[in-house]
């Protein structure tokens, strides 16, 4: 069961915590405030398992939602799901298998999609034998058990598609990166040691460099110079893209070929996704994960360093326990990652299908007058494909689509 509205709250994507981002009218605020009210209530009847008040609240809550005026309901639809969830709780407990199905179900067709806790909720075990639990059980599992999402994904193809542009890379001669490496000194922050310490040290100094705010705009100009003295000029934090930005630009300036990679869901309406780098290692002979917000990567349990397509494959197959996370993966200092959500929940579900830039150069996402196309690839499973063709015009930008991770993967050109 939710244990209070805040539970439900931290569940729902960032863009449904309007409190924090979006000024509410006056009709939505007069909910607002009674909905915290009711939740005090319902709290503490809860708390001396007056389940029965609890329950009278609830349904109490979900007719005043369902009198709002539609725009007014909008900015608390992503509250209704975990009602019904906890609704059927309550009549669960107060031995009303009907009436704890019929919420069940109402929860599971609103998009409640917190799989992983509800299958061991004790509340709710009276209703496991029932089909009725186990079909809306399977709803949610679909929408929220990430693994098996993945698991369940098309494979891939080896169809070689001559239209596709070639993936090109900038060379560390060129003057924005010479400019970037010397105001920084990143020949110091790469330090002496072999090619994978470099790669490395480099990703712990943009993790340090910059604060991640997943909410924050995207400044104007994106490249790593502006990126880190906007956020010192301003005091504030950029988003995964722009963090991956900044390591792109570190690693071209110290001569490794790099890419940001965007992460993306099979969900079109989840507007959460990830963005990392990868970087060629010549000693590997592949590219490597590196993640900068999180100062994360990952490794087989040899300590080698893995890819994307290596860690996909893994949790595809659900072989969770064959990755090793570093142990000193954390987002902005102060949470530490662990595996178990880093991969098994938060990437599981970012790696459905990928998107890289064609040309991994400086400012590439600024906007700039007679600057061209800018060109994506977009590595999907068989059957899936959300541009629907070959290749398309998707906000200003070129995006392609292949099957074949050959091709999406491939090595750069000229390393040797």
């Amino acid at each position: 069961m939710k244990k209070n509205l805040l539970t439900i709250l931290l569940c729902l994507p960032a863009m449904l915590l309007f409190s924090q981002t979006k000024k509410l009218s006056a009709p939505a605020q007069a909910f607002k405030d009674y909905s915290t009210r009711l939740e005090e209530n319902r709290r503490a009847a809860s708390e001396k398992s007056d389940y029965l008040r609890a329950d009278t609240l609830l349904k109490q809550w979900t007719r005043k939602y369902d009198a709002l005026p539609d725009s007014v309901k909008a900015d608390f639809k992503g509250w209704e799901p975990g009602m019904y969830y906890n609704i059927a709780c309550y009549e669960a407990l107060l031995g009303r298998k009907a009436e704890a199905l019929t919420a069940f179900e109402k929860c599971a067709s609103l998009g409640y999609n917190r799989y992983i806790t509800t299958k061991v909720d004790d509340d709710l075990k009276s209703l496991r034998k029932e089909k009725r639990y186990q079909d809306a059980l399977m709803l949610i599992r679909e929408r929220g058990d990430m693994g098996y999402i993945l698991s369940k994904s098309g494979a891939y193809n080896h169809v070689v598609d001559k239209d596709l542009p070639v993936f090109t890379y900038q060379s560390a001669d060129a003057a924005d990166l010479i400019t970037f490496k010397n105001k920084y000194k990143l020949d110091s922050v790469a330090g002496n040691g072999d090619e994978i310490s470099k790669i490395k040290n480099l990703l712990l100094w943009v993790h340090n460099s910059v604060r991640h705010d997943g909410n924050s705009n995207n400044p104007a100009l994106k490249n790593g110079i502006d990126l880190i003295e906007v956020c010192k000029k301003e005091n504030r934090g950029i988003n995964c893209r722009m963090m991956a930005t900044i390591l792109k630009d570190a690693y071209q300036a110290e001569g490794f070929k790099a890419r940001m990679v965007t992460c993306l869901p099979k969900d079109t309406l989840d507007n959460d996704c990830h963005v990392i780098t990868v970087v060629w290692s010549r000693t590997l002979n592949k590219w490597v994960w590196m993640d900068p917000t999180f100062n994360a990567y990952v490794t087989d349990k040899s300590g080698t360093l893995l890819n994307i397509e290596e860690v996909r494959n893994k949790l595809y197959n659900n072989q969770l326990a064959d990755l090793v996370l570093n142990d000193d993966a954390n987002w902005n200092n102060q949470n530490k990652q662990n595996r178990d959500y880093y991969l098994g929940y938060y990437m599981s579900k970012n790696l459905y299908w990928l998107q890289c830039p064609v040309r991994s150069e400086w400012d590439l996402e600024t906007n700039k007058p007679n600057k061209g196309v800018t060109e994506y690839i977009n590595l999907y499973p068989t059957g899936y494909n959300s541009i629907n063709a070959a290749k398309r015009l998707v906000r200003g930008s070129m995006e392609y689509a292949t099957n074949n991770p050959e091709t999406f993967w491939q090595k750069p050109a000229g390393v040797n």
